[in-house]
């Protein structure tokens, strides 16, 4: 018996790789420009104030929904704290079932193609979801941290995948890395939902 998978209708004009910060204006353009809405020359200028544009750090949780309800997406910042894992995983499949990418901030353990627990308990870092495969039960990705070298071109959207399991892993991030409380506020598994475009 064949499992579901799901693919997108839509997808980024182009996957750019970042610098050192400014993972979510990577994943706002990558968003708007799948939606025919990218109107910046660099991702960078799609932050609000001049000093997040030259450090990529930003403040709040709803940061990244501001900029993608100003440039014309309804977007809203959520949690799925309260779900169980299948419940958390029904939820961004359900997301992506209504032709909509999903932003997820997560804790970056990939600076390369191998994880490093170390790192991923420690570095914010927000990718975007462009569809699954229940086959092979896996993503498909858009992290703009991962070096070039690692991207999969072949994948059919996105420029990688990730397991079921390591995104459940990541994306439990936020509630015990006090310095990121500032920045995007107490809660894990936070996500940006735009299923009411």
């Amino acid at each position: 018996m064949s499992l579901k998978k799901y693919i997108l209708s839509k997808k980024p004009k182009k996957y750019l790789k970042q610098g050192i910060s400014h993972c979510g204006a990577y994943s706002v353009k990558a968003m708007l420009g799948a939606c025919g809405l990218d109107t910046k020359a660099r991702p960078e200028d799609y932050h609000l104030y001049g000093f997040n544009r030259i450090v990529g750090t930003t403040v709040g949780k709803d940061y990244y929904s501001k900029i993608l309800n100003i440039n014309g997406l309804k977007a809203e910042t959520k949690t799925a704290e309260d779900l169980s894992e299948k419940e958390k995983l029904n939820l961004l499949k359900k997301l992506l079932g209504k032709d909509t990418p999903v932003m997820l901030r997560i804790g970056n353990g990939y600076l390369n193609n191998k994880y490093n627990p170390i790192f991923g308990k420690i570095a914010g870092h927000w990718i975007t979801l462009w569809g699954y495969d229940d086959n092979t039960q896996t993503f498909y990705v858009y992290d703009s941290g991962l070096p070039e070298r690692y991207w999969d071109k072949k994948l059919p959207i996105g420029n990688t995948t990730r397991a079921y399991q390591e995104i459940l892993r990541d994306w439990n991030f936020g509630r015990y890395q006090f310095w990121s409380w500032l920045l995007a506020g107490i809660s894990r598994f936070i996500y940006i939902d735009l299923s009411s475009n």
